[in-house]
């Protein structure tokens, strides 16, 4: 039996969350035990306890860990368009660059409560623009899906690769296809059509809608919804 690392600061819940976010970030989420956790931190499983209701509230701490980690903050007199060009790509370099924590995402027990501060945080981004509730509700599924979509089968393939290696080219033609269509480019192109599909649900509002400034919206410039005023 492996002893127990000699606990080298006190217990707290930051130190949880990073220890828990560097254990499953570099050996996987299946693999990860609070058991494991205790024999790092040099701690009982029970004393995690004291800092969390249950394992899966500490494992939505580490999820949303990362979720604080992305480019989603408000840039004041940004437009709603260039806001998902700017915060969806985080959203799926986050996802590539910790695809271990990215499935915790998808598990039902802890995903929800994981990802609620992200997503409250980006609903409220987005109404403060300006765009009307209904169009956001379709936005929103739009790039929910996407997301979802995009990134789970990168990830995935990211894993299969270590089992194709350099053989790639002997794959079947319908496997090669697939598998070279997840870019940049076809990201980016995801992006665009978007956000032409938001501008058609919406019309005929022009879609003028942008950040607040941080002293305020500017009267000169915007409307008290966050839409730019035609000059």
């Amino acid at each position: 039996m492996p002893e127990k690392k000699q606990q080298k600061q006190a217990l707290s819940r930051d130190l949880i969350v990073d220890t828990a976010f560097r254990m499953i970030d570099e050996k996987g989420y299946r693999a990860f035990t609070m058991r494991a956790l205790g024999t790092e931190l040099g701690v009982s499983a029970m004393a995690f306890y004291a800092h969390f209701t249950s394992r899966e509230e500490m494992l939505a701490a580490v999820c949303s860990r990362l979720m604080e980690s992305l480019d989603t903050d408000p840039v004041p007199g940004e437009r709603w368009d260039d806001t998902l060009r700017r915060t969806m790509p985080s959203l799926r370099k986050g996802f590539l660059d910790h695809p271990n924590i990215a499935e915790i995402s998808l598990d039902d027990s802890v995903a929800w409560l994981g990802l609620a501060k992200h997503t409250e945080k980006i609903v409220n981004l987005h109404l403060a623009q300006g765009m009307p509730e209904d169009i956001f509700r379709k936005a929103w599924a739009m790039v929910d899906a996407f997301l979802t979509g995009f990134t789970g089968n990168e990830v995935a393939m990211i894993r299969g690769d270590a089992l194709v290696g350099e053989d790639a080219d002997v794959l079947p033609k319908w496997q090669q296809i697939v598998r070279s269509a997840y870019t940049d480019e076809s990201f980016s192109n995801g992006i665009e059509i978007i956000i032409e599909g938001v501008k058609s649900i919406a019309a005929p509002d022009p879609c003028k809608w942008y950040t607040p400034s941080e002293e305020g919206v500017d009267s000169a410039d915007f409307d008290g919804g966050g839409k730019e005023v035609d000059g």
